[in-house]
């Protein structure tokens, strides 16, 4: 494991750099947009936009990748990334910001599928857990020091911006250098979606749940804690704390649902999110210390992130191991359209009822996904033999679901039979990663 690990420290580096130079951007375009005037319902658009160019991302940049290389590759969608921020100072103006935004979560798309496929094609079936979960750590870290970034400036300045184009262009730098082999490129075809993982629903409404949840987050809690009234520095501290949660409870987590059925785990899951959903209300309403706020939001976060990769599992324990690219396609299908819509509805209903509404909606998200979870376990009442549980980064889109998704499969595809009329049958092995 280590000895893969060395051969990849210049492909860790790089998305090292981009996801910390994300991680700043992203709370900083939130900030900016505030204090520019923008509406919650504005921004809410605006973070719509990024995941939308995310999901569009996932059907054509893999043809590019597949043509320059992924060295090229990431360097052409990096360089991109780079001019964003300097364009947002140069243009205030929120339909430019849209096209920005979207053009943004198509470059990241790319940059994503660069990386998780250049794991993939270097990890082996004994190393792969550790790499992946090397990956996560790498995720968590990056995004969460960004916030970090924001201490450093006003975000009403110049200076923020062209911190995080620096950060986006010196990402370039380790993965260009490299003397390491870049694997060759998958050749890509027409991308399918279906079947839309009829023999799970509960893993894909999680994925659903997730994505809108997630991507709420990420778009609207800035907003939400400076409207409590907290400084900037005080928000880079709130939103490290909302993201490092979410390394916290990922394998713990993880390894409790190997041994007790996973839709009991994931409606667990989205109980305690629940309560701490109705906690952040609450802590809006009171004029506490900071601590309980910061607290509050690292406990939603280690539960909160951890839906996903739970709801992923799931959906791999119930499906056919010889059609993983068909269940992939499903779950970016249900991820994206959940990211798509998250910062839409919760930017309205922030604008309609003030900053609590944010995990008013997250908690309304996770009962009704509990609900459903608790329904699809007596129901269905049947468990199968399970895959290793591998957690998965948040913060953005699920890489390893873009980068299947974007490729179709060589069998045709078949119906499922559904978790709630029979027992599928025994799994001969792991699925990989």
């Amino acid at each position: 494991m280590f000895a893969t690990a060395r051969t990849l420290t210049a492909l860790f580096s790089s998305y090292g750099l981009l996801l910390l130079a994300n991680g700043l951007f992203t709370t900083l375009t939130s900030l900016r947009s505030k204090l520019e005037g923008f509406s919650v319902e504005v921004l809410g658009l605006l973070m719509a936009c990024y995941f939308l160019g995310m999901f569009v991302g996932a059907r054509f940049a893999p043809k590019q990748i597949e043509r320059a290389g992924h060295i090229r590759a990431f360097a052409a969608f990096a360089s991109v990334l780079s001019m964003s921020p300097l364009i947002h100072m140069l243009w205030i103006d929120p339909r430019v910001w849209a096209v920005l935004r979207y053009v943004d979560g198509y470059c990241l798309a790319g940059l994503f599928i660069v990386t998780e496929s250049w794991l993939n094609a270097r990890a082996t079936n004994e190393t792969r857990g550790s790499i992946l979960a090397l990956y996560m750590v790498v995720n968590y870290l990056a995004y969460g020091i960004g916030q970090l970034l924001l201490r450093f400036s006003d975000p009403g300045h110049f200076d923020l911006f062209a911190m995080a184009s620096i950060a986006f262009s010196l990402s370039l730098v380790p993965l260009l250098l490299t003397r390491s082999q870049a694997p060759a490129p998958e050749p890509m075809s027409r991308l399918r979606i279906k079947p839309l993982l009829e023999t799970a629903p509960a893993g894909f409404w999680g994925a659903i749940c997730a994505g809108a949840i997630n991507s709420a987050f990420f778009a609207m809690a800035p907003i939400f804690a400076q409207d409590l009234g907290l400084s900037v520095q005080q928000i880079s501290i709130f939103m490290m704390c909302g993201i490092f949660g979410g390394l916290f409870l990922q394998i713990p987590i993880g390894r409790l649902s190997d041994r007790i059925e996973r839709r009991r785990v994931l409606a667990a899951v989205s109980f305690g999110t629940l309560l701490l959903s109705l906690a952040m209300i609450e802590l809006s309403r009171l004029s506490l210390p900071n601590y309980w706020l910061y607290g509050t939001v690292f406990a939603y976060g280690s539960l909160a992130f951890v839906i996903y990769s739970l709801s992923s599992a799931h959906v791999n324990d119930w499906s056919d191991p010889n059609q993983l690219m068909q269940t992939s396609s499903g779950l970016l299908v249900g991820y994206g359209s959940g990211a798509i819509a998250g910062p839409l509805i919760s930017g309205a209903l922030m604008g309609q009822f003030g900053p609590g509404a944010l995990f008013a909606y997250t908690g309304v998200c996770v009962f009704l996904l509990m609900l459903f979870a608790i329904y699809q376990s007596v129901v269905a009442g049947q468990a199968r033999e399970k895959v290793a549980f591998v957690p998965q980064p948040a913060a953005q889109f699920p890489a390893e679901e873009l980068f299947h998704a974007a490729q179709d499969a060589a069998e045709p595809v078949t119906e499922t039979p559904s978790d709630t009329t029979k027992a599928p049958p025994a799994q001969q092995g792991q699925a990989a990663g």
